[in-house]
């Protein structure tokens, strides 16, 4: 490695995710002008423009040069600083607030119960955000605006450089409200009026309406909406019928009337992810611990599903 890169690799990756002279400058705690320097000596140290005109707006974007270099940069700058110093995390006297994206689905099941250990193990000044899914913000996982993102598999195939693991896999069941009846054979199913969690909003079909077009048959979704909690409280109110997840159904309040789905469904599975950038941040690394201990199935950790592997999985619910 060229003696000269090595200390401008912390300004490399602060050009590379804040896409800024100005952010980055600040970022690190020097003045515009000094980040300017460092952007030309990394030019000519790589021999690459690292940051140029976006197209069609205003702003920089980095090159890919850049960011492949920034990814690897990262690992091992994160490394070499909790070698020399020593860095652990004590979460009894640490101060640290863990950002944490999901649906109220995910949060649900496992944002919630992952909050409430870490308020029982760590100190008063260990706290948690909880903000709401959007595919949008995908990026803050790079940027360390999120930590953890929470959902479907499909919901993170735009991001293949993430880290996933499955923490829930479930199966559905169907709710009706409480005393109500449980469809009992699929032509029963099929002619009672049904409510759907459209991930996109304004969605009428979703996993159940492929398994049942499989089969020839339909159902009539009388209900669209875009929150799953919104959905059981439908089915208590009204004689409509949800296909859900057993363990959102659980964790819900209301004391609905479950059975079992007149057709095979695919299993409901619910990830954690994270950028590689924090896999071995001691603070990071202890909240998925915490994550993994709420759950029997501790599956491999691996990157992000592709487009094509995702297909199909999305997170329209039943």
């Amino acid at each position: 490695m060229n003696d000269t890169l090595l200390p401008l690799l912390p300004s490399l990756v602060a050009l590379v995710e804040e896409e800024s002279v100005s952010q980055a400058a600040k970022r690190v705690g020097i003045s515009q002008p000094r980040m300017s320097a460092r952007l030309a000596s990394l030019r000519v140290v790589l021999d690459d423009p690292l940051l140029v005109a976006a197209a069609g707006r205003r702003g920089l974007v980095a090159t890919d040069r850049a960011r492949a270099i920034a990814d690897a940069a990262r690992g091992a700058l994160a490394d070499l600083d909790a070698a020399v110093a020593g860095r652990v995390f004590d979460a009894a006297r640490a101060e640290r607030i863990f950002s944490i994206m999901a649906n109220d689905n995910a949060a649900t099941i496992a944002g919630l119960p992952l909050m409430s250990a870490v308020r029982r193990m760590a100190g008063p000044d260990v706290r948690c955000a909880l903000h709401q899914f959007d595919t949008a913000r995908l990026g803050d996982l790079e940027k360390g605006r999120i930590d953890l993102a929470l959902g479907a598999p499909a919901q993170f195939a735009r991001m293949p450089a993430l880290m996933v693991r499955t923490i829930v896999r479930d199966r559905f069941v169907v709710a009706v409200r409480p005393g109500g009846a449980c469809p009992v054979d699929l032509d029963d199913y099929c002619n009672r009026d049904h409510v759907l969690v459209s991930g996109d909003g304004g969605g009428f079909t979703g996993l159940v309406d492929r398994a049942l077009a499989d089969r020839g048959r339909w159902r009539r979704v009388a209900l669209s909406v875009q929150s799953y909690l919104l959905a059981i409280e439908a089915v208590a109110a009204d004689d409509l019928v949800a296909t859900l997840p057993l363990s959102l159904l659980t964790a819900s309040a209301r004391d609905l009337a479950l059975g079992e789905p007149p057709l095979p469904l695919s299993p409901f599975t619910l990830v954690a992810a994270w950028h590689p950038r924090v896999d071995s941040d001691p603070s990071h690394r202890w909240l998925r611990d915490r994550l993994g201990e709420l759950y029997r199935d501790r599956s491999p950790v691996t990157r992000s599903a592709s487009p094509a592997e995702s297909r199909g999985r999305g997170v329209t619910s039943g």
